[in-house]
């Protein structure tokens, strides 16, 4: 099972715990990180991770993010298709997706995960072919999902990395 994790899923347990439903995704992507470190799941990461972790003002969260993606990641996605992930990335903004957003889904489709975990509520509702979008608690409820589909007909994802 290959899976990529998003910026703001890295930055979940940074955010303020007194809400429930942060809590809940903190505890579900902390979850999901022992089982990366566990190798019971494959963790992609890439070029657009690494230039959005780069910009956090965090030093310490910054580190901490940067030493699990290097020390765990089994594939990692570099902008060497850089055409073909603007082409992607073009038809997910399309469907009300932010570019940087956009980037992220592109990549984790050229590297054919199986899910993306965000916890980002606009890209919840993009649900590509190939992969499904989840939050970090509906991956670990096995992937279940509700919301609109994405149009994105037309458009060939399959790439090698």
């Amino acid at each position: 099972m290959r899976i990529y994790l998003d910026n703001c899923s890295y930055n979940r347990p940074y955010d303020d715990q007194s809400q429930m439903r942060i809590h809940l995704e903190t505890q579900a992507k902390l979850h999901i990180q022992d089982m990366i470190r566990k190798k019971q799941i494959e963790l992609v990461t890439s070029y657009v991770l690494d230039f959005e972790n780069s910009n956090n003002r965090s030093i310490q969260k910054r580190m901490a993010i940067e030493k699990f993606m290097k020390d765990y990641a089994t594939l990692y996605v570099s902008n060497k298709h850089s055409d073909k992930f603007a082409e992607i990335a073009d038809s997910i903004m399309e469907t009300g997706v932010k570019e940087k957003d956009a980037y992220h889904v592109a990549c984790a489709l050229m590297a054919e995960c199986d899910y993306f975990v965000t916890t980002d509520d606009r890209l919840l509702y993009c649900r590509p072919p190939g992969f499904t979008v989840v939050s970090p608690g509906k991956y670990l409820a096995g992937g279940l999902q509700s919301g609109c589909t994405a149009n994105l007909t037309g458009v060939q994802y399959k790439i090698s990395v």
